[in-house]
């Protein structure tokens, strides 16, 4: 009898847990796929019965299934399976749930290892050549750009340093094509400043007084790989002699991509250097003369561009003149690598959750246990819930429809639909 009282009481503690377990208590912004739950209160009358069903049961020291299930019927009610069902759920699902946490902490590492920036602002940019012309949109004389250079820093420190300039040894298709290319004179790349891993592509943000139980700086026994890229591309606006504006065209784009050696502490890259280096191995009759092998290698910049066309702009109805060239430059660098899967020497792949526990406690969502029982009412619970109410309306409706004095049922918002 003990054991059915106590059915009773774990059944009622059900629904009073399903129904106030509002989801309003969690963060204010839910997912997009979240359910909208309005939880619907009890009336008075059937609150009653209820009671006045377990004070009998507790006079009779208890009841059977059957007796119960009587005395339940008649105050509208049902032994259902639900809290039977839900417990073989959570069965289930427990026994996924580490493989998908792995999925989950697999999906945010992978976030770590890119990071990319753009910069759409470039300082010192002027004309694009330094007088007016008198002989055309595209005359050449007087180019004023070279190239760029690019700094990146991060908390003080020199991240990055990259300088390009046109090749000259590629000038004639400036005047063939009215196009120019590209070649890399200087890189200077940190790896140990870099800005892997990336917590912000997971919604962290620390600062560097923040005390982590994580280790979050680069390290190349858990990253490999590391990539700098750069990509920019350059627009112009002018007007033509038709007097036809042209606005944000894109005359041309560019993009390099360096491959950082395993284990540097500082990558550099000097053009100048490379050719001293080929000059050097032209010099010497076999490679063996060398102490060490000479980097002969160009690191290429590919694409191409079309000079900027100068706008129309005539003093006079008798004498043409073409200005001074406006244009703009966007870039794009990227940083990248991928996490090494060796279990012997990446700690971070072989204490993958805790790893995990502590990438959660960076993103202050709280612990497991409470995010998974959020996770049940959002995906299992919310059915769950919907089906015991709209079994506990569709007994009370029943009776009411047999000349039961039920309380209203008509309070019922959606949950049960």
């Amino acid at each position: 009898m003990k054991k059915v009282s106590t059915l009773l009481l774990l059944f009622m503690c059900v629904i009073c847990t399903s129904a106030f377990a509002q989801p309003a208590k969690g963060p204010k912004h839910e997912d997009s796929d979240s359910w909208n739950v309005t939880v619907n209160t009890m009336d008075i009358m059937r609150r009653e019965r209820i009671s006045r069903v377990a004070e009998d049961i507790q006079s009779r020291g208890g009841a059977d299934r059957s007796v119960l299930m009587g005395m339940l019927s008649s105050a509208g009610m049902s032994l259902l399976s639900s809290a039977i069902d839900i417990t073989a759920s959570e069965v289930i699902r427990l026994a996924t749930y580490r493989k998908e946490q792995k999925k989950e902490w697999q999906k945010m590492i992978d976030n770590e290892c890119s990071y990319t920036d753009k910069i759409s602002s470039v300082k010192g940019l002027n004309d694009f050549y330094m007088e007016t012309s008198r002989f055309g949109a595209l005359d050449p004389s007087g180019i004023n750009f070279n190239g760029i250079s690019v700094r990146g820093e991060r908390n003080g420190k020199e991240v990055l340093f990259l300088s390009c300039s046109i090749d000259t040894t590629r000038l004639s298709h400036l005047f063939q094509h009215s196009k120019f290319y590209l070649v890399l004179d200087t890189l200077c790349f940190h790896p140990y400043d870099c800005h892997l891993p990336n917590l912000a592509a997971n919604g962290i943000r620390i600062s560097q007084k923040m005390d982590t139980e994580r280790d979050n700086r680069f390290s190349y026994a858990e990253r490999e790989g590391l990539t700098v890229e750069m990509e920019f591309a350059l627009s112009s606006s002018w007007i033509n002699e038709a007097v036809m504006i042209q606005k944000d065209i894109e005359l041309g784009r560019f993009n390099m991509s360096v491959h950082i050696p395993e284990g540097a502490e500082v990558y550099t890259y000097s053009r100048k250097q490379i050719e001293r280096n080929r000059e050097l191995a032209r010099q010497v009759a076999s490679p063996s003369e060398l102490s060490s092998p000479l980097d002969t290698n160009f690191i290429n910049i590919n694409g191409d561009s079309f000079i900027v066309p100068r706008s129309y702009m005539p003093l006079s109805g008798e004498e043409n003149m073409w200005g001074t060239g406006e244009y703009n430059i966007n870039i794009t660098i990227t940083e990248k690598c991928r996490f090494k899967q060796d279990e012997a020497n990446n700690a971070k792949l072989k204490d993958w959750h805790n790893d995990y526990l502590q990438i959660r406690k960076m993103q202050k969502r709280g612990s497991v246990v409470s995010e998974y029982l959020k996770t049940v009412w959002k995906q299992n619970g919310n059915n769950i819930i919907k089906s015991t109410i709209k079994q506990t309306l569709s007994s009370g409706a029943a009776e009411l429809k047999n000349g039961g004095s039920g309380g209203s049922t008509g309070r019922n918002q959606g949950s049960a639909k």
